[in-house]
């Protein structure tokens, strides 16, 4: 019974959507879906930056390199999390979560 209030919720929230209304997020979903497509690009990149980097820094610029930006600072999950590792410099609590894919610029008006 849960399964089906949680799906109509989703359905009901995708809807509002194109409202001017933000749409809310699901980490999980995001997640499942990176690891779909493309193979799960971002976890790969992800894996090769850390080993190469030596900061928090230089793992933000390297993944930046790949075409993933590191998330923009809020409260929310994973955002709150991931600020809070790159401003202590802790590369380990980094997670590949902590990256969206960068938007195309160029097909921005």
């Amino acid at each position: 019974m849960r399964h089906v209030i949680a799906v109509f919720v989703v359905a009901a929230l995708a809807a509002c959507g194109g409202r001017g209304l933000p749409r809310p997020r699901f980490p999980q979903v995001e997640q499942a879906t990176e690891a779909v497509q493309a193979g799960g690009e971002r976890y790969r990149a992800h894996r090769a930056c850390t080993a190469a980097a030596q900061s928090a820094d230089g793992l933000a610029g390297c993944m930046r390199d790949a075409g993933f930006e590191f998330v923009t600072r809020g409260p929310g999950y994973p955002e709150a999390d991931c600020w809070q590792a790159r401003d202590r410099g802790e590369i380990d609590r980094i997670t590949p979560e902590c990256f969206l894919r960068a938007r195309d610029r160029s097909a921005a008006p």
